[in-house]
């Protein structure tokens, strides 16, 4: 019989639910979120990161915060909503290069920044003048002290324990204070259509896939309650309605192709397709 892990986020049982090389994904059977199962060891991620940033004049991964930059206003104002101070302080987990705590400097925020990365960490305080540490929240929990709210954008579906790293993140927060963070959705419209072939599917950069019910398990075994949240995330309402009708009628597309040759991620070579949604999750520390 298969093995059947259990899932990190709600301890559900997990079903095989495709292979992408020599990376397994699950999907739990209980919140339908989907996770790499085995896990690839810290050395071998430390390897992949260091030839995913590396790729390029500044890594291919440039292209990326390019794009999240241009998110960040929309995310920013967002998150102010639920914010309970008119000027909070921010801690930006995974904070990169630094622009969204410059972002929430100029919006009035006393922010600062943390991060792994050694070079993120060097420009943010270099060229874009803002706090920002290097190391891990455990690392530095003592000397950070306390904060309104955090911020975690893009960076969950990363982590080997999410659960973990949310109560980490939780730690930090003042009671009553708020995480906002953004994710790929798993179980949403667009991958029921073609279930595992969206691009958050993508081992072993991302070693989950976290759907709604995911997201809220993990969280409250973390200590922390999901007070909003948006399936699928835009900047503005016309981008969303494009993004939306673009996804759901190149998906039917693509289930309608498979379905009538037969070819489908399960059975034949992984396949990802440039679709998936990404949704916008605020959590509060409970008072």
């Amino acid at each position: 019989m298969a093995e059947r892990p259990i899932c990190p986020l709600c301890e559900g049982t997990g079903e095989p639910h495709f292979t992408a090389g020599e990376h397994r994904m699950f999907r739990c059977t209980a919140c339908r979120s989907a996770f790499v199962y085995p896990q690839p060891s810290e050395e071998y991620l430390e390897r992949f990161y260091a030839a995913f940033h590396d790729s390029g004049d500044d890594g291919w991964y440039n292209d990326i915060e390019s794009r999240m930059q241009a998110d960040f206003p929309a995310k920013l104002r967002m998150f102010r909503e639920h914010l309970p101070t008119r000027q909070p302080r921010v801690l930006d987990v995974g904070c990169g290069k630094g622009w969204f705590v410059r972002a929430c400097l100029d919006a009035g925020c006393d922010a600062e920044g943390i991060d792994l990365s050694s070079s993120g960490v060097e420009h943010a305080t270099n060229n874009v003048g803002v706090t920002a540490h290097l190391g891990t929240l455990q690392e530095h929990a003592e000397s950070l002290g306390v904060f309104d709210g955090a911020s975690f954008w893009a960076t969950i579906e990363h982590v080997p324990d999410p659960v973990a790293t949310l109560s980490s993140i939780a730690n930090v927060l003042r009671p009553g204070g708020v995480l906002a963070l953004t994710t790929g959705i798993a179980d949403d419209r667009i991958d029921r259509w073609l279930p595992g072939a969206t691009q958050w599917y993508d081992p072993p950069q991302h070693l989950f896939v976290l759907s709604a019910r995911g997201i809220r398990a993990a969280a409250e075994r973390a200590g922390l309650e999901v007070i909003d949240l948006v399936p699928c995330f835009e900047r503005t309402r016309g981008r969303l309605f494009i993004r939306q009708a673009r996804g759901f009628a190149a998906a039917a597309l693509l289930r309608a192709v498979t379905t009538a040759t037969g070819i489908t991620s399960g059975r034949f070579a992984f396949t990802r397709y440039p679709l998936g949604n990404e949704m916008f999750v605020v959590c509060r520390k409970p008072t």
